[in-house]
């Protein structure tokens, strides 16, 4: 395979670390390599920045002006996988939940994103800056709109004041990583998305006069997929 070279130093304000211009075929090639290592067994702790510049055809050297060690680069490869926040502009609260809930179901889809993210928790113990660092970066921007909808949910007064916003991204996301990720079982519509978040807002909405808790409200359609 032949080899990435970077080109000539760029002028200043406009290189990387390391002082080159970065080359997009070496880039492409060094995340391709390091989740085809992982894709296809490899563990996080048996991957190599040696292996993934053998399988790359760059120098080692050339990975490290990019990634300072193997945890980012893997995180930036991860990253590749994943689908930008959909447009969620003029949405009610619901209907944007049921988007950001549904897009995991896209993006879980994808069986090699299944591995690497099994590889990943598989070294939450050893590694739980990893894990911590996983959150960070790769599913920060999807984090950040549910919170958003949540707290205009919040504001509106839609959903009750006192929720904690950390455990209600969790009862949000939850469910589908465990179904996708950990059981390995398709998700075949946003059925499932839709599930979820009813069962979330029929919890935390403001109790209206006429209803009670754990009446949902009318326009919600009834479960057509169950939760386990």
């Amino acid at each position: 395979m032949p080899s990435h070279v970077d080109p000539p130093a760029a002028a200043p304000g406009h290189t990387p670390r390391g002082g080159r211009r970065r080359d997009p075929a070496a880039d492409r090639a060094i995340l391709d390599s390091t989740l085809g290592l992982l894709g296809e067994g490899r563990s996080f702790g048996d991957l190599s920045m040696d292996l993934v510049a053998q399988r790359a055809g760059v120098a080692r050297a050339t990975i490290y002006r990019r990634w300072r060690n193997k945890e980012e680069l893997v995180l930036a490869a991860l990253s590749t996988l994943d689908l930008p926040v959909p447009t969620l502009d003029g949405l009610g609260l619901r209907d944007q939940l049921v988007a950001l809930v549904d897009q995991l179901r896209h993006r879980g889809q994808d069986t090699n994103l299944h591995r690497l993210i099994g590889s990943l928790l598989g070294e939450a113990v050893r590694r739980p800056q990893l894990v911590e660092q996983f959150e960070d970066t790769v599913v920060a921007a999807r984090r950040d709109a549910i919170v958003r909808a949540l707290r205009d949910g919040i504001a509106g007064g839609e959903l009750r004041a006192d929720l904690d916003l950390d455990d209600a991204v969790e009862l949000l996301t939850g469910p589908m990583a465990a179904r996708l990720i950990l059981r390995q079982r398709p998700v075949k519509s946003r059925a499932f998305a839709e599930t979820i978040v009813d069962t979330f807002l029929n919890g935390t909405r403001i109790t209206r006069a006429g209803t009670g808790l754990g009446t949902a409200p009318e326009h919600l359609p009834p479960p057509q997929e169950p939760l386990s």
